[in-house]
């Protein structure tokens, strides 16, 4: 016997396999759903008598999984995007020094025209 945690799908009016544990499971019963796939398992439901393929609910899973690594990636690549204080200070760094570049040539710029004068 196994004690099975099911979980009530309102919109389906369903309970749906999510678990077995030692003891206090909502239902026991002799069989688990038959699939190795947690979503496939997760896509059936008890009938008082035995587990029942949801091809609707496993279709419902996973597109909320693929929603939620989208989301996921998204973030990630967000979060890689935004530089951080060190790469900041390092491109400032460059920028002054660039600048300070640019000073120094326009001023050599400027006395080498004096001196033609």
């Amino acid at each position: 016997m196994y004690n099975v945690i099911i979980v009530l799908d309102d919109s389906r009016d369903r309970s749906y396999y999510y678990s077995y544990v030692a003891e206090n499971g909502n239902i026991t019963c002799e069989e688990l759903p038959s699939y190795a796939d947690i979503n496939k398992a997760r896509a059936c439901y008890w009938d008082g008598e035995k587990w029942v393929f949801d091809a609707g609910k496993y279709a419902e899973i996973e597109a909320v999984q693929a929603a939620e690594k989208e989301a996921a990636d998204k973030a990630a690549a967000e979060e890689a995007a935004i530089p951080t204080n060190a790469e900041l200070a390092d491109a400032m760094m460059e920028i002054a020094d660039n600048v300070s570049i640019l000073m120094d040539a326009v001023a050599e710029l400027g006395s080498a025209s004096k001196g033609g004068e």
